[in-house]
């Protein structure tokens, strides 16, 4: 099925279901509301459902394809002058840094765990003197 044809499904299914929840909303005798469910009352009662929950699913799925179209998000080069945002990946002396939280300008990576975490270690010892 393409987007377009569950999004008629899906109003389709939330029409019937307020169709029918129109219907089991007249007014009923207490006699009435103490009886069993009907068939038409559960039809109701789950079309709703359906409905509802569709519509989050919807939702979320087009929330985690946005999530996952984002990919990695190389910032190229460390620079102490720019801030970086969660998830954003560096070099710094020759190692690969991930962000675990949004980073203000100047916190280089390594200096504070809770914020940058390494990602690959550099082949290279680090140079005396940085």
């Amino acid at each position: 099925m393409t987007g377009k044809d569950e999004d008629e499904q899906l109003a389709l299914i939330a029409a019937r279901a307020e169709e029918i929840k129109t219907g089991l909303d007249s007014n009923f005798t207490e006699e009435q509301l103490q009886r069993p469910l009907s068939r038409r009352m559960v039809h109701a009662l789950v079309a709703a459902t359906t409905a509802a929950t569709a519509a989050k699913l919807k939702a979320l799925s087009a929330r985690i394809s946005e999530l996952e179209a984002g990919g990695v998000r190389y910032a190229g080069i460390w620079q102490r002058a720019l801030p970086y945002r969660k998830g954003s990946v560096v070099t710094s002396d020759g190692a690969m840094w991930i962000a675990l939280a949004d980073t203000p300008e100047g916190v280089v990576p390594g200096s504070d765990p809770s914020i940058w975490q390494l990602a690959a270690k550099s082949a290279r010892p680090k140079a005396s003197g940085r």
